[in-house]
C-alpha cells in the first residue's frame, strides 16, 4: 500500500474519532434489577418477583438463559413534562416485551426481531421506545427479554434531543468505517488485477465478509437493506462469520508461507480453514445459541493459532509477517475493550463504544500494509531473479556456442554419400555428440553419443566424450576396438555418468558397413522399399573399463539408406514399446520421398506423436548413392 492512500485512510479514522467524540455526552446506563423467574405480568406488577439487588451492575447473562426479567427507574428531574427515548443495544435480540404501570394500568410495547423496520415507533437498527415522563415523575420500567443464544441488557435511556443527535453522528461514524473497508477492498482487487497475486483474492473475501459480518451484527443490513423483511439475520450472520475465518485462514496460509517453512503448521491452519467452512454450511441448521458458544472458542483460538504463526513466520525471515501480528493483536485489543465496555467493566469511552470497528479498521489497513510489503519483497525477488536468470541465458549461449564448435557443423561430402545431420537439444545444450574421421575418400567413421541428463553439466561431459573419440583415431577401422578404447578412457573421467554410443565405419571401395554399439539404439536399414533395424548389443560406456565389444558388418549397396540416432528420437511416444514397432509405421508412408524431404517429415511425424519433449534429439540420415 503506498503512503497516499495510507494517509487517505488515516484521515477517515481521523474523522471516525471525530465524529464519535463529538457526539453528545451518552447517559449513565441505569441501575438495573434483574430476575430470571418464569413469572407473568400481573406477578411481576404486584411484587412478586425476587430482584437482585440493585447496585449489582450486570447486563450480560451468558448464553444458557432464554428470557430475563429487567426493572429499572426513570426520572424526569425537570419542571416540565420530558420525552424520553428507551435503546436496548441489542439488535440480533428475539423479542423485547416492555412494560409499566400507569395509575394501575399495565402499558405494554413488544418489540420481535423478526418485525419489519415499518411497524416500529422509530426506524433504528436497535429496539427502541419512546415515552413521555410528567414533571418530576419517576416511573418504574419493567422489562422481558427473550433471546435464543447470547443474553444481555445494555440499556440506555436518553432524551429525545440527544438521541437524535447521537443517531446522527453514529450513523457518519459507521459510514466512515464502511467506507475505509470499502476503499481497501477497491484498491485491492485493483492491484490483484495488476499483479495477479493469489493472496490478494483471499484478501478482498475477506474484507467482503467483514462488511457483511458488520452491516449484520449492527442492524444495518435489515435496517437499510431489506426494511420490510420479516426473516431473522441470525444464520446469514453466523453463515458470514465462519466464512470470514475461512477466507482470513486461506490469506494467512498463502501470505505467511507455511508450506514451505512449517507444513505441519500449514496443515493445521487448513484443516481449521475445512472445519469453519463446515460451521459455516451448518450455520442454517445448527441452533443460534450453539454457533455463538462455538465462536467463543473458535475466535480465540484462530486468533492465537495465527498470531503464533505469523511470529513463526517472522523468526524465519519472512519480515512482512510483523504487520501481520500486530494486525491480529490490534483486533484483539479492540474486541476485549468493546466487551468489557459493553459489560460496563470499563467506562464508556469512543474507543470502547466503537473498539471491534475501530480495531477491524486497524486490523484490514495494516493487512493492506503486509501486503504491501510482501509485494514489493516479491518484486525484489522477482527482479532479482530476472538478473540472475538473464545471466544463465547469457551463460547458456556461450555454452550453446562452444557445444556447437565442438559439433561438426555437417558431414563431409563423398561421391558415394549423402548425409542429413539434425540436433535437437532439449535445453539450450545437450547431452547428445556426434563426430567423424575422414582419412581419404574413400573412408569414413561416424561416432554417435548420448550422455546420461540433460543441459549444461550433460553437455560439458559430451566435451570428455568428444576427447575419449579423438584419443581413439588409432583404431579407426575396428569398431569394437575404437569402443573399448573410448570405454577405458571414460571409466576414468567420467564421475557417476554413462554414455550410450555406436560407432560406424564405412569403406566404399569394399562397399561395407561396419559398427560396434555401446547400448545405443539399433540403426535402421531401408533397402528397396524394405525396412529392417539392426543392432550389435553392447554395455554403456564408462561402466565397466575392460568389457570387450562386439562389431558386426553388412554390404552396402546403391541406394542404401540408413538412420543412426540417439533414444531421444522415440522415447515418449509409446512407452514399453521397441522402437522398430514405433518408427517402421512411421517410416513406410514416406519411403519414396527425397533424402531431405524424408529427413524433414520423419522428425514432423514423430514429433505430432511426442506430448513434450523430453530428451535430446540426434538423428543422422546416410544415403549410398
Amino acid at each position: 500500500m503506498n503512503l497516499g492512500a495510507l494517509n487517505k485512510i488515516g484521515f477517515l479514522l481521523f474523522l471516525l474519532f471525530l465524529s464519535t467524540n463529538c457526539t453528545s455526552k451518552i447517559p449513565e446506563r441505569p441501575i438495573i434489577q434483574y430476575s430470571f423467574e418464569d413469572l407473568t405480568w400481573e406477578q411481576v406488577l404486584k411484587g412478586d418477583t425476587k430482584w437482585s439487588k440493585p447496585e449489582e451492575l450486570k447486563y450480560n447473562f451468558g448464553y444458557w438463559k432464554r428470557f430475563v426479567w429487567v426493572k429499572f427507574d426513570v426520572i424526569n428531574p425537570s419542571e416540565a413534562q420530558a420525552n424520553f427515548i428507551f435503546e436496548l443495544e441489542s439488535p440480533w435480540v428475539d423479542e423485547v416485551f416492555l412494560g409499566w404501570n400507569e395509575e394501575g394500568v399495565l402499558k405494554t410495547k413488544l418489540y420481535k426481531g423478526t418485525d419489519s423496520h415499518e411497524v416500529r415507533e422509530i426506524p433504528h437498527r436497535n429496539p427502541v421506545y419512546e415515552f413521555d415522563l410528567k414533571a418530576k415523575e419517576t416511573r418504574t420500567i419493567y422489562l422481558r427479554i427473550s433471546n435464543f443464544g447470547i443474553l444481555s441488557a445494555p440499556v440506555r435511556i436518553w432524551k429525545s434531543s440527544s438521541f437524535f443527535d447521537r443517531v446522527e453522528r453514529d450513523y457518519i461514524a459507521n459510514g466512515i468505517y464502511f467506507g475505509i473497508i470499502f476503499a481497501l477492498l477497491l484498491y485491492n482487487i485493483l492491484i490483484f488485477i495488476s499483479v495477479k497475486e493469489k493472496a490478494y483474492v483471499f484478501y478482498c473475501l475477506y474484507l467482503t465478509t467483514l462488511m457483511v459480518n458488520y452491516s449484520l451484527l449492527g442492524g444495518f443490513f435489515k435496517q437499510l437493506i431489506i426494511p420490510e423483511s420479516i426473516i431473522n439475520v441470525k444464520p446469514f450472520l453466523y453463515f458470514s462469520v465462519n466464512a470470514s475465518l475461512v477466507f482470513v485462514g486461506l490469506f494467512s496460509l498463502t501470505f505467511l508461507n507455511l508450506k514451505n517453512l512449517n507444513p505441519r503448521l500449514d496443515r493445521m491452519i487448513l484443516l481449521s480453514v475445512a472445519f469453519f467452512g463446515v460451521l459455516s454450511s451448518l450455520s442454517f441448521f445448527i441452533p443460534f445459541h450453539w454457533m455463538e458458544i462455538s465462536f467463543i472458542y473458535t475466535f480465540p483460538y484462530i486468533i492465537l493459532l495465527l498470531v503464533s504463526s505469523g511470529i513463526y513466520s517472522y523468526w524465519k525471515g519472512v519480515k512482512s509477517s510483523f504487520f501481520f501480528v500486530f494486525a491480529w493483536i490490534t483486533l484483539f485489543a479492540g474486541v476485549i475493550v468493546d466487551s468489557l465496555t459493553k459489560a460496563s467493566i470499563l467506562p464508556s469511552t469512543t474507543f470502547g463504544r466503537y473498539g471491534v470497528q475501530i480495531g477491524t479498521a486497524l486490523e484490514v489497513i495494516l493487512f493492506s500494509l503486509a501486503l504491501g510489503r510482501r509485494l514489493r519483497f516479491l518484486l525484489e525477488e522477482n527482479l532479482s531473479a530476472q538478473n540472475q536468470l538473464s545471466a544463465i541465458r547469457k551463460d547458456l549461449e556461450i555454452a550453446r556456442r562452444i557445444q556447437m564448435r565442438i559439433l561438426p557443423g555437417k558431414l563431409p561430402k563423398f561421391e558415394r554419400l549423402s548425409a542429413i545431420v539434425s540436433y535437437l537439444p532439449l535445453y539450450d545444450v545437450g547431452g547428445d555428440f556426434y563426430d567423424y574421421f575422414d582419412s581419404n575418400s574413400n573412408e569414413l567413421g561416424i561416432v554417435i553419443a548420448d550422455v546420461t541428463g540433460h543441459g549444461v553439466s550433460a553437455a560439458l561431459d559430451s566435451s570428455t566424450v568428444k576427447i575419449a573419440f579423438r584419443n581413439a583415431k588409432e583404431y579407426m577401422h575396428s569398431p569394437k576396438e575404437l569402443m573399448a578404447a573410448m570405454n577405458q578412457f571414460l571409466c576414468t573421467s567420467l564421475n557417476a555418468r554413462f554414455v550410450s554410443a555406436a560407432y560406424f565405419y564405412f569403406d566404399f571401395d569394399k562397399m561395407k558397413l561396419c559398427f560396434s554399439s555401446a547400448g545405443n539404439p539399433p540403426l535402421i536399414l531401408i533397402r528397396k522399399h524394405n525396412i529392417q533395424s539392426l543392432e550389435c548389443p553392447g554395455l554403456l560406456l564408462g561402466v565397466k573399463p575392460e568389457f570387450v565389444y562386439e562389431q558386426k558388418e553388412f554390404s552396402l549397396e546403391k541406394g542404401d539408406r540408413i538412420l543412426i540416432f540417439t533414444d531421444g528420437l522415440y522415447e515418449n511416444l509409446k512407452p514399453n514399446e521397441e522402437p522398430y514397432s514405433i518408427l517402421f509405421p512411421e517410416i513406410q508412408p514416406i519411403l519414396m520421398l527425397d533424402q531431405n524431404e524424408f529427413h524433414q517429415k520423419l522428425l514432423e511425424r514423430l514429433s505430432l506423436l511426442r506430448i513434450i519433449l523430453k530428451d535430446d534429439i540426434t538423428l543422422i540420415s546416410l544415403d549410398i548413392t
